[in-house]
């Protein structure tokens, strides 16, 4: 199948269940939710969503200084704008080569292949602290005995779940620590999803050797990875409350965090449909007597308020920045992975 077909076929299914949540929520709900959170909700939002975007482009910056470069902070923020503006409407992470894009256009002293590194840097290590703040969220929720209201004994099941996030985080440190032994593993599985991995560790490994010079700085990255999540999934908690929804704010945390592993697989642009469906399944286990399409108006609400200000955001850091979209050569960025994939295999031969 084209390109060009695929997408196509992926943004009419997209619009199709967008269209069936709305119908099977009732417009009306979502109305009569939006009217309870109100015009100092939406502003509680906007403040929480921003302070974790300052959050990000500082750590960011913490990574790029790793890796002996001290672009500007403004840069930084711009880019992160525009990468999450385009993940947005595609399926497929393409913004982040659109964010190494604009940092390798804007920033002249860093090269397209360090911004490679600074990026996927910046991916592993969110993705190692998103498993590790839920399974922390997990394990806490396990020992404290929270089942919000259902009379089910979901503690096994709480267990089940904090023992398989523990062994995806040891998975991921293990990746880092034996990368070798853990890809040939992968590879007597599937050969095409080691290749993709490996391709992805040798751009991260290549940031990483510069990286881990610099303890500090390291440091200083995971301790601000970790308000940077915690706001980013605060503002689900301000949308359940200000609706007068009285849920447990870990489970809330946990159903957020949910959702951001559901945006990273590649399904639908944004994560529509599925991220929504899948936080609200969360919340409704732990919360039986409330109804589930109340629980999903409530996450609909929060996917469509979070794009429209992602979409006002990365258009000021285009327009401000002067980063014209259909200049971006992602080939051209595809290139240089490819290139520097290559050239870190020949040094690993010498």
């Amino acid at each position: 199948m084209e390109k060009r077909t695929r997408r196509i076929l992926i943004g009419v299914c997209t619009i199709v269940i967008i269209v069936l949540m709305i119908i099977f929520v009732d417009f009306q709900k979502i109305l009569e939710n939006l009217s309870k959170i109100s015009f100092y909700g939406i502003l509680l939002f906007c403040i929480t969503y921003t302070v974790a975007f300052l959050f990000r482009a500082y750590k960011l910056l913490l990574i790029f200084k790793g890796i002996n470069l001290d672009p500007s902070y403004l840069i930084l923020y711009g880019s992160i704008g525009v990468g999450w503006a385009i993940n947005e409407i595609t399926p497929a992470k393409i913004g982040d080569l659109a964010k190494i894009e604009f940092i390798h256009e804007k920033e002249p002293d860093v090269t397209l292949s360090k911004s490679v590194c600074a990026v996927a840097l910046d991916r592993f290590i969110d993705l190692i602290i998103l498993f590790s703040i839920t399974c922390y969220t997990v394990v806490y929720m396990y020992l404290n005995n929270i089942t919000g209201t259902t009379p089910l004994q979901l503690q096994f099941f709480i267990g089940i779940g904090g023992l398989i996030l523990a062994g995806a985080l040891i998975f991921l440190i293990l990746l880092f620590l034996k990368t070798d032994w853990i890809l040939n593993i992968i590879g007597k599985i599937s050969e095409k999803s080691k290749k993709l991995l490996e391709g992805f560790l040798k751009n991260f490994l290549e940031g990483m050797n510069d990286f881990r010079k610099n303890k500090k700085q390291f440091l200083l990255t995971i301790v601000f990875n970790i308000p940077t999540w915690f706001f980013d999934a605060l503002t689900l908690v301000v949308f359940f409350y200000f609706a007068g929804y009285e849920i447990d704010l870990l489970i809330i945390i946990l159903a957020q965090l949910i959702t951001f592993f559901t945006k990273s697989i590649p399904i639908t642009p944004g994560g529509w449909g599925v991220s929504e469906i899948a936080g609200a399944l969360i919340v409704t286990l732990f919360y039986p007597t409330i109804p589930y399409n109340e629980i999903l108006s409530i996450f609909i609400l929060d996917h469509i308020i979070r794009v429209a200000y992602i979409f006002i955001y990365g258009g000021i850091s285009t327009v401000s920045f002067n980063f014209k979209l259909k200049e971006i050569d992602l080939d051209k960025v595809g290139e240089e992975v490819k290139k520097l994939d290559q050239e870190i295999e020949l040094e690993s031969k010498e």
